[in-house]
């Protein structure tokens, strides 16, 4: 059994390029999907003030241009917040218009849970209408841990209202005490998209690194994939320009130099090909 069913890349990591320039990347670099970036603060290829139907048909014309697919976009905001939940339901007519699957997003903050159930309503009556699953990643807020946030699924037990497991993340939001490849399993039954995303904490120090030049263990979290018995879409998120501190990161210096990102990808992609086949 085959542990991913496809692979996508990010456009986050081309921060400071534009959507065009990113997708030539990611295809050069010999991917067949990619993951187009709308995230807040962090990376906005696609910026939901953009967002018109016009709009998405010449996303959906670039992407056939340049001979790529979408599974999945990340669309992440604070759900809890009114500007940004509103502009999720674009970002969910968007990703349904340009016939992606999924969109992938932050969920907000623990203490303003009762916004996030009320607002879901409206997300979950989009996502039936442009058939798209909406991927709540593990964010350290109302979804962290999958162990944690598991009964937020269950509340929901919606067939598009899915875990994108980001593994990264776990390991950042939990100031690297988590064990991300036991806690990957508690989220079983609702994982259905996997982020790789590397990072290395040195005391309070952060940094995203290529894929296998951090502190997740990756070799473990495949094992427990493999154990799991599950094949699931995942997407290569490699923010390498994203570091700081605990509680504090953010992009520096971008945009990369076209080297470095064709680099930081090549490590990324060698590594997990490698641990697969070790794996296997």
């Amino acid at each position: 059994m085959e542990l991913f069913n496809l692979y996508s890349l990010g456009t986050n990591l081309c921060k400071g390029f534009t959507f065009e320039k990113a997708l030539e990347i990611v295809k050069n670099s010999g991917f067949d999907y990619v993951e187009p970036s709308s995230i807040i603060n962090m990376c906005e290829h696609i910026d939901p003030a953009d967002i018109t139907v016009q709009y998405a048909s010449e996303i959906k014309e670039l992407l056939q241009k340049k001979g790529l697919k979408c599974y999945a976009v990340s669309g992440h905001v604070d759900l809890t917040e009114e500007r940004q939940f509103r502009d999720f339901l674009k970002k969910i007519e968007f990703t349904g218009r340009i016939g992606a699957k999924m969109i992938n997003t932050n969920s907000g903050p623990v203490k303003r849970i009762d916004v996030f159930y009320e607002n879901m309503k409206k997300i979950i009556e989009a996502a039936e209408k442009w058939d798209v699953i909406i991927g709540l990643e593990s964010h350290g807020d109302i979804i962290s841990t999958a162990k944690e946030s598991v009964k937020v699924f269950e509340y929901f037990h919606h067939p598009l209202v899915h875990l994108n497991y980001d593994t990264g993340n776990v390991l950042f939001y939990s100031e690297g005490k988590a064990d991300v490849a036991e806690d990957i399993k508690y989220g079983y039954e609702y994982l259905s998209h996997l982020h790789l995303k590397d990072i290395s904490i040195q005391g309070r120090s952060v940094r995203y690194t290529p894929i296998g030049e951090g502190d997740v263990n990756f070799p473990e979290v495949f094992r427990s994939l493999r154990e799991m018995g599950k094949s699931i879409p995942c997407g290569y998120e490699i923010p390498v320009h994203v570091k700081g501190v605990l509680g504090d990161i953010r992009p520096v210096g971008t945009p990369m130099d076209e080297r470095d990102i064709y680099e930081a990808i090549r490590k990324s992609t060698q590594y997990v090909e490698e641990a697969l086949q070790q794996l296997a």
